[in-house]
């Protein structure tokens, strides 16, 4: 989930190939949180009718393990290349505290929802937050909207609709039709409801933090990447305390925390925390220093076909033609704007390459007739 593209130093040559490559193993990284969250929880892995080892809250715990491995990382990242002093001497803005907050509640969210509903939903869910950062850019700093934007706002709601059931063939008993009478319940996921709702808060959480870290670019990347997760582990820690509170209600008992967690458990916890964080999160670092922000925005949608993947062949979720076409609208509709950015850069860059070389050309012509 790409954030922000900040060079460490003027004039830094950036290596697209590596870049590229770290984006995909970042990507990777980030679609394999289904398959830890579930591997970490789940008294059988492969079955979710057997419940999990632990309350409803407990990807919101997931999720704060997550964001403490991050805020590790980077504390050894900030020593290891000498910038101490630079985050002392970064001032901490509302907008950098706001954007690790967001990340935070959004993966907490994200962690939940993959075990209460299926990946594909989660993930596609989750994928609706850079249409919410362009939405809350146009409101909050009005930034205009082009037409292309809006067509996409509009595909990316149409695909949610087909992704949940409501639009699409064989809804409300027809060939073809729209329906708002929700599944929020399967024999494999009685929660199902409210598992799409937290994806849907993760996808708002997620534009959030993307809107936020559209402020301060000039901050160094390391020393606001430690003040990012550190408020991060502070918003899923939020929503792990809201959730957990929820368990001493009648009838809510199952939102308490109560771990008994299996050595396999533990297992897929520590690989959560370390694959999905300091390796995802550590190339995506490399990919943001040498990549432009609309190439390696478009590659993490790479995250999406993983997970999907995950679903499908680990734990056998069936893709119905309605989720495959929300998948592809929610994909296009976020991830169009990029590639329009990022092929207007290449050839305003072919441009600028062309008049610097007619310029060299002239002014070798010049030399020769001068002579």
């Amino acid at each position: 989930m790409a954030q922000e593209n900040t060079n460490a130093t003027e004039g830094y040559q950036m290596k697209t190939g590596w870049g590229t490559i770290a984006m995909l193993i970042s990507a990777t990284g980030m679609g394999l949180v289904p398959l830890f969250s579930r591997w970490a929880t789940r008294t059988d892995m492969f079955d979710g009718t057997m419940g999990l080892n632990a309350g409803d809250s407990i990807g919101a715990l997931m999720a704060c393990g997550r964001m403490g491995m991050g805020v590790l990382f980077f504390v050894i990242l900030m020593v290891a290349t000498h910038k101490v002093k630079t985050f002392k001497e970064l001032k901490l803005t509302p907008a950098i505290a706001l954007g690790g907050l967001m990340i935070g509640m959004s993966l907490a969210c994200y962690v939940t929802s993959t075990l209460l509903t299926t990946v594909a939903n989660a993930v596609l869910f989750i994928y609706t937050g850079p249409v919410i950062c362009v939405l809350a850019a146009r409101i909050f700093r009005k930034e205009p909207m082009s037409g292309l934007q809006w067509i996409c706002l509009l595909v990316v709601f149409i695909g949610m609709l087909f992704g949940e059931g409501l639009l699409g063939f064989g809804v409300g008993g027809q060939v073809f039709g729209l329906d708002f009478s929700l599944e929020t319940s399967t024999p494999e996921f009685p929660q199902k409801g409210v598992g799409d709702a937290f994806g849907l808060l993760s996808g708002l959480f997620y534009g959030l933090s993307m809107f936020f870290n559209g402020y301060r670019k000039d901050a160094d990347t390391t020393a606001r990447g430690v003040w990012n997760f550190i408020f991060a582990v502070l918003g899923a820690g939020l929503i792990t305390i809201i959730l957990n509170s929820l368990g001493s209600q009648p009838g809510m008992e199952n939102w308490a925390l109560s771990v008994h967690f299996t050595t396999f458990n533990w297992i897929g916890a520590v690989l959560l925390w370390i694959i999905c964080g300091p390796i995802a999160l550590g190339f995506l670092l490399v990919a943001g220093r040498n990549l432009p922000a609309a190439d390696y925005g478009t590659i993490a949608y790479w995250e999406v076909p993983v997970a999907i993947f995950v679903g499908l062949v680990v734990f056998g979720e069936a893709l119905t033609v309605n989720t495959i076409i929300g998948g592809l609208m929610i994909i296009a509709g976020g991830a169009i704007p990029s590639v329009k950015g990022m092929v207007a850069e290449r050839k305003a860059k072919q441009q600028e390459e062309i008049a610097e070389n007619l310029t060299a050309r002239i002014a070798e012509q010049e030399d020769i007739e001068g002579l």
